[in-house]
């Protein structure tokens, strides 16, 4: 062979090469970003889930903080107190229309929020009993940049502070997640557009 021939060999190689080594980058980042977009979905739903068996029990609650927020006030079910725990008796009041669990205003509460700062933004749910230390539980990844907004359905866009379930107050809210995907071609915030994901969820003790 000719150094010509060499030359052009080497070149047609090295070619190839750089073809095969970018191929196998990009292929590993859409291994990846499925993988991470996965992981942001399911996060979605462990929210939005984790949200509607709350509000299931609920018996009224507030949107705080620009609709960042959540606060949930369960019925007193348990006694722990006793040992071993027993359910209550709930206490009827027919002139009110309310029946209660425990000891009134003081009930257990459930309050869903952010944390964090971009782009390491994460959902937590707070669980504090009517007696005890309360407990925190991360329930997205710290990767996706989440953002939880709540609203009333009837007034979607205000982000006001309103508070929910009792008399003359709304019945419903609407919870709603989303995360800018960590692989898009530009990096563009407005792919966060195409992620959102979000529930209506009536409480079930509406006054």
């Amino acid at each position: 062979m000719t150094l010509i021939e060499t030359l052009i060999g080497a070149s047609i190689g090295s070619a190839i090469i750089g073809a095969m080594v970018f191929a196998a980058v990009s292929f590993q980042e859409l291994s990846n970003g499925a993988d991470e977009y996965y992981k942001a979905t399911s996060d979605q739903m462990r929210v939005l889930d984790s949200i509607a068996l709350d509000m299931r029990r609920a018996t009224n609650g507030s949107v705080s903080n620009s609709g960042q927020t959540l606060t949930l006030n369960l019925p007193d079910y348990v006694d722990y107190s006793q040992n071993p725990p027993a359910p209550r008796i709930p206490t009827i009041s027919p002139a009110a229309g309310t029946v209660t669990y425990g000891t009134a205003g003081s009930q257990p509460t459930v309050v869903y929020t952010i944390t964090g700062s971009v782009p390491n933004q994460i959902i937590t749910r707070t669980l504090t009993p009517s007696s005890g230390a309360p407990t925190t539980s991360i329930l997205t990844w710290d990767t996706s940049n989440n953002q939880f907004l709540c609203f009333d359905p009837a007034n979607p866009g205000s982000t006001s502070p309103f508070s929910f379930g009792g008399a003359g107050q709304p019945s419903s809210i609407t919870a709603q997640v989303t995360f800018q995907p960590r692989f898009n071609r530009f990096n563009l915030s407005a792919a966060r557009a195409g992620t959102r994901a979000a529930l209506t969820m009536y409480l079930r003790n509406h006054k």
